[in-house]
């Protein structure tokens, strides 16, 4: 289970962004974590579905 859980600097480098956007997702956007004692990972596949789901919002709303 735990297996396929990233961190965020994993994270990053899989979705080519900073370490510093991957927290600011989670924060401002509610992009989906696990919460595992002070840490924070992420599913990289329940990650894709919330930035097409948000890339699909803000191109509607233009």
């Amino acid at each position: 289970m735990y297996e396929d859980l990233l961190t965020k600097e994993e994270l990053a480098v899989r979705l080519n962004i900073s370490a510093y956007d991957v927290d600011k997702l989670r924060k401002t956007k509610n992009m989906p974590f696990i919460k595992i004692g002070r840490t924070y990972r992420y599913e990289l596949e329940k990650v894709k579905t919330f930035l097409k789901t948000l890339s699909s919002t803000s191109s509607k709303s233009e």
